[in-house]
């Protein structure tokens, strides 16, 4: 099944809407911050991207379907520079639905 049928199919489904809730939650929230948009306490030294800005700050160059994609590959593959793990890779915990549920929960901040 390709990653747009996918996407398409988790963006409406309320199960997932509320899995990735808690996935935000109980994951993401420690560095993201709970609303996606103030730094977490996990890591001080790390200044999480700020979501909903036009993925400029999340080093996408557009939004839509490039932006998503970009999102679902961060989600999925993590973060490194200069060898120190920036954001872990939850590809291996994560189905495909999840992730692409968090790429929609993501949207919404």
């Amino acid at each position: 099944m390709s990653e747009t049928i996918v996407a398409d199919q988790v963006r409406d489904d309320k199960l997932l809407k509320r899995e990735a809730a808690a996935i935000w939650r109980d994951r993401c929230s420690q560095c993201h911050g709970p609303a996606g948009k103030l730094r977490g306490v996990k890591h001080q030294s790390i200044a999480p991207r700020q979501f909903g800005t036009f993925g400029m700050s999340m080093g996408f160059l557009f939004g839509g379907d490039k932006m998503r994609a970009g999102i679902y590959r961060r989600i999925r593959d993590g973060s490194i520079q200069n060898g120190r793990e920036l954001m872990p890779a939850f590809g291996p915990e994560l189905a495909r639905e999840q992730i692409w549920a968090l790429v929609y929960h993501i949207e919404r901040f």
